[in-house]
Order: C-alpha cells, then structure tokens, then sequence
C-alpha cells in the first residue's frame, strides 16, 4: 500500500503474504542495520533521525486450491519526526523490498 494520495502516518498496519522469517530476511537485505528479530516479533530501524518500529503478527494461511500462502500482519510505527522523513524512509524500504508478480 502506498500513501500517494496523502501522508504516511505515524502509524499503520499491512497484511502480506509471508512469514515472519521471511519478512525478516527480505527487511535484512533491504536494510542490513536492522534491529531485533521475527523470533521476537519485534524489528527496528533508523535513517538520520528518524526511526520506525516493526510489530510482526501470523495471520493464519490463506488457502487457494490447495495452495497455501502464509499470512503476516505488520505493524508499522514511526518515531518522531517530519511526514517528509516517513514518506522517504517508507518508500526506500518499499522500493528494496518490492517484489515481481504482476
């Protein structure tokens, strides 16, 4: 989701299709200084000064057929700091861990 039409907030959730060792690894190679870990289910990071916490929660599976594919709630919460730094810092990261399919 992203927030073309408006700012980003200071906080917001999203639902994505993996676990949260996978999300965890994809968010490690967009941003290798990241703190904390799916095991926890807490990660965060910072860019200059403005930081953002990442609250990770299984949703089940959504089934298709007798395909499966894991569900991920994840929280975002930004720390202080201008909407400007949130809009740059969330589209960095959404960017790097953009994935293909169409």
């Amino acid at each position: 989701m992203a927030f073309i039409h408006g700012p980003v907030p200071e906080s917001f959730e999203r639902r994505v299709t993996a676990t949260a060792r996978e999300f965890e690894r994809d968010l490690r190679q967009a941003w290798p200084a990241v703190q904390g870990s799916a095991a926890t289910r807490r990660l965060s990071l910072q860019d200059g000064a403005q930081t953002l916490v990442i609250e990770l929660e299984s949703a089940g599976v959504r089934r298709l057929g007798l395909f499966e594919l894991p569900q991920l709630i994840v929280r975002y919460r930004f720390g202080p700091g201008e909407e400007a730094a949130r809009r740059a810092l969330l589209a960095r990261l959404d960017r790097a861990m953009q994935k293909g399919g169409g």
